[in-house]
């Protein structure tokens, strides 16, 4: 999220001395009251100061040449046209269709040395309100596809410690410290995300969060959390998460990212286990690289899948559900099991001049449990083309080709799906 908006005016202050005869002393009591609004409008003015407003607007048209037969991807669990077309992505999931993504407005008050209580809160508006949440404030699981287009993704106190170089907490709702890339496309070389982001990670956390500077080029931080996307728990367990941020050179950073606790619904003993590596550097001054790579596992995930299994095929399936090709459920036939999952994504952002530039990523996805996409055994590779054209200061348009191919005939009997895509995006 970015900030980028200041207002505010210096404190006013008043002073006066009563002196001389009884009709001046009156005059100086009149004019009292006046004093405390002035001061009141300073003590305001100065709050606005620190304030810090940013905010975009972000459309898209996509087109899939898979042609589901249900071409909106707003509904809920992974599949569309009943178990017979994989929607892979977490976002920009519409085809076919005019789509307005994203309306977001964040506000943001950071601590300093001299003020060391902030805040800060995000609204989303759009298609992205129905993905960032998967667990409502009334503790009902909805899966991806809720029906709001509305969302508060954001919402935390802060506060710096006096403790040695500044012990940083934020407690509330916040952006997950997992993954490489942002759920603003804005904020993205490409304007789709990765596989990895959108179906090995969690997209915001609720609970608080520590951090200190454990050396000039090392930050650590801890994470206590109700577990992933869940505004309130779903469980009576707690995930614990942890990053080392570690700036190697001034072009340079090696992050580690993990994660344990149980996140299943109603189970508090089914463990998840996550680790992250991010190699990010910049070789040449307008050339960025960014290797992220993942790796989870997960007690009994195999076969607790939250969504509707997608047809597999005519492939034997024993320890998950799934649609066969007539359109019948059929529930699971084996025993639970441990799930195990993860992946690697490349980015490669290349700034030809200050209005244009190309972004290229790839990566695979190893889902052999079904786990994360609900398909057994299934692994995916993806590769996707983005141009960013920037027109005049806050204007994106953002033409990409994205083509996803897996080892399972997973869209409409294919086992490959080329999307096209055109993103619209304001910056204020």
């Amino acid at each position: 999220m970015k900030f980028s908006y200041n207002w505010g005016l210096k404190d006013i202050s008043f002073w006066a001395m009563v002196t001389f005869a009884a009709p001046i002393f009156a005059e100086e009591i009149s004019l009292a009251p006046a004093v405390a609004p002035i001061e009141e409008e300073g003590k305001l003015t100065g709050f606005l100061k620190s304030i810090e407003l940013s905010g975009f607007v972000d459309t898209y048209y996509s087109y899939s040449y898979s042609k589901p037969v249900d071409r909106r991807g707003s509904t809920a669990g992974f599949s569309q046209d009943g178990g017979h077309f994989l929607n892979e992505k977490g976002f920009d999931r519409e085809d076919n269709s005019f789509s307005l993504d994203n309306v977001e407005i964040s506000v943001f008050k950071p601590t300093t040395e001299k003020d060391p209580i902030g805040f800060g809160f995000t609204t989303n508006y759009g298609e992205i309100a129905q993905r960032l949440t998967f667990v409502n404030s009334h503790g009902r699981a909805d899966g991806l596809g809720g029906a709001q287009d509305f969302t508060i993704s954001q919402g935390f106190v802060t506060y710096k410690a006096p403790i040695g170089k500044g012990l940083d907490f934020k407690v509330g709702k916040f952006a997950t410290w997992i993954g490489a890339e942002l759920w603003e496309s804005v904020d993205n070389p490409n304007y789709s995300r990765s596989l990895i982001y959108q179906n090995t990670n969690a997209f915001t956390n609720t609970g608080i969060a520590m951090s200190y500077p454990v050396l000039d080029n090392l930050t650590a931080s801890l994470f206590f959390v109700n577990g992933w996307d869940t505004f309130v728990d779903n469980n009576s367990g707690k995930t614990v998460g942890y990053q080392f941020n570690w700036k190697i050179g001034q072009k340079t950073n090696l992050i580690f990212n993990g994660s344990e606790g149980p996140e299943q619904a109603r189970d508090s003993h089914s463990y998840r286990h996550f680790w992250e590596v991010i190699f990010a550097f910049k070789p040449l001054d307008k050339t960025t690289i960014n290797i992220d790579a993942d790796w989870a596992t997960e007690q009994g995930a195999s076969q607790n899948l939250n969504s509707v299994i997608l047809l597999n095929n005519n492939d034997p399936v024993t320890s998950v559900a799934y649609w066969d090709k007539d359109g019948n459920f059929h529930p699971s036939l084996g025993n639970p099991g441990n799930a195990k999952w993860g992946g690697v994504s490349t980015i490669i952002n290349q700034e030809i001049t200050d209005y244009f530039g190309i972004a290229v990523r790839g990566e695979y996805l190893y889902d052999k449990d079904g786990a994360r996409l609900g398909v057994q055994g299934l692994d995916v590779l993806e590769g996707t083309l983005t141009f960013n054209c920037k027109i005049r200061e806050n204007l994106l348009i953002r033409p990409e080709v994205r083509y996803d191919k897996a080892n399972k005939n997973v869209w409409e009997g294919k086992n490959n799906n080329l999307t096209t895509l055109i993103g619209f995006s304001y910056l204020f």
